[in-house]
């Protein structure tokens, strides 16, 4: 069934749950969280006189072919793991307002 604008009610579900989704995110991160484990270069330091390597989690992106970490301290694990997760669904929503418009395309002979 179409609407009057000629969206699908595929579409219009899609478009409804992106603008709900941009409307309540606190942020969104393109990017994903890496979790990793390195030694500081202290000869002092537990990370390499007892091999127990400092955790930290970081968010990564390549751009441009050039690969960009960014540190994440404990206090914005969770707030930069929410965006990360909206960044997704959101792509994901756009990927199927992509394929809705594809369909109209192929649809239209005239």
């Amino acid at each position: 069934m179409k609407h009057r604008k000629g969206l699908s009610a595929t579409d219009r579900a899609a478009r409804s749950q992106l603008r709900k989704l941009l409307e309540q995110a606190d942020g969104m991160a393109h990017g994903s969280l890496i979790h990793m484990a390195r030694r500081c270069g202290n000869p002092n330091c537990r990370c390499a006189v007892e091999d127990k390597k400092h955790r930290s989690w970081y968010l990564g992106l390549t751009q441009n072919r050039k690969t960009r970490m960014k540190h994440i301290a404990k206090h914005q694990e969770a707030m930069v793991r929410r965006w990360v997760q909206a960044y997704q669904q959101a792509r994901a929503l756009l990927d199927q307002i992509s394929q809705e418009a594809w369909k109209r395309l192929t649809e239209d002979k005239g």
